[in-house]
């Protein structure tokens, strides 16, 4: 295998992205989701934790293709092997499951019981609306780690319009648990690709002080090979270039898993990016594509079991890293 460029080379440049697949396996399937939701809100607590194992170990155990590439992830995360890095796999898998089983009740959680499960709301809250008191939006940048659907039902609290940009891939009658989950009065879903004129509409609510929330961890629409943990790997560039065009700046947030059924949301201090100079365009946007590549960094280092890939972050997963520092910049 060939060895990743040097830190001092230019990745690719940006290019639309592909539509390749994260994860596909045949236990995503409408039964699977009616039996998870269905079946779980009717057990009795005390069988609910030795079940939520069984299932974890069934689900690690026959999907051998996603925890190998779990396995590579995760070792370039932490730098773990052997059983250590096992472990934390199954980890990871298990608290996927515990996502998956959030599901359940994210519908019927109205947001002050919701507000009642977080730890440190208060802070986070008074954070958000200090940033949002500035007049420029926010673009709340989130990665497939916790549980970001709980963090859109947290927007609610803010009483403003709130545009999330995903990318659906599975069929409908799979996707309507999550769409019914997250949904919210002020909620606005954007599909990626789906409109050519998208950018334009997410310039203007944040020209109007709204929010508009994007997952920047897979490579859709247009991205850039960016150094993540030492290595390439293609990034969406469109957050990035929107809070350039914008003065908006990118807010990291998240809801972590805490212990039993309590959550911690984490905010980050808010990145801002200027708006290049003509003939500046393409060192701003690989600078910005840095930052937030650090920030990534800062928050899967610290959560690897939390963070769900299971498919090949990087192109070339065991591909040694390259002469970068600790926080993945040239």
């Amino acid at each position: 295998m060939n060895s990743p460029p040097a830190a001092s080379e230019k990745p690719d440049l940006r290019r639309q992205g592909t539509s390749r697949r994260w994860y596909y396996h045949g236990w995503n399937t409408p039964l699977s989701w009616k039996l998870i939701l269905r079946i779980t809100p009717r057990l009795p607590r005390f069988v609910l934790a030795p079940l939520h194992h069984i299932t974890s170990l069934v689900f690690f155990i026959c999907m051998p293709r996603e925890r190998a590439a779990a396995r590579r992830n995760l070792r370039r995360v932490t730098g773990k092997t052997g059983l250590a890095n096992l472990r934390l796999a199954y980890r990871l898998f298990w608290n996927f499951s515990r996502f998956l089983v959030a599901y359940t009740e994210i519908k019927d959680l109205d947001l002050d019981q919701f507000r009642d499960r977080l730890i440190g709301v208060d802070e986070v809250e008074e954070g958000l609306r200090r940033i949002l008191g500035e007049g420029r939006g926010i673009i709340i940048v989130t990665m497939h780690l916790g549980h970001w659907d709980l963090g859109l039902k947290h927007l609610a609290a803010f009483l403003r319009p709130v545009h999330v940009v995903i990318r659906n891939e599975d069929p409908e009658e799979i996707t309507r648990y999550a769409d019914e989950a997250r949904r919210f009065p002020d909620l606005r879903v954007h599909q990626t690709g789906g409109d050519p004129l998208l950018a334009v509409d997410l310039m203007l609510a944040l020209k109007r002080g709204e929010m508009v929330a994007i997952q920047v961890d897979r490579p859709v629409g247009r991205i850039l090979s960016t150094l993540l943990f030492g290595a390439w790997t293609p990034l969406p560039t469109g957050p990035v270039q929107l809070a350039m065009a914008t003065g908006a700046p990118l807010v990291p947030a998240f809801v972590l898993f805490d212990r039993g059924r309590r959550y911690r949301p984490l905010l980050l201090p808010p990145l801002r990016l200027d708006r290049p100079r003509p003939g500046e365009e393409e060192r701003a946007l690989r600078e910005g594509m840095l930052r937030m590549a650090g920030m990534m960094e800062s928050v899967a280092s610290r959560y690897p079991d939390q963070w769900f890939n299971f498919y090949d972050v990087w192109p070339e997963p065991d591909a040694p890293a390259s002469g970068v520092n600790e926080k993945g910049r040239a």
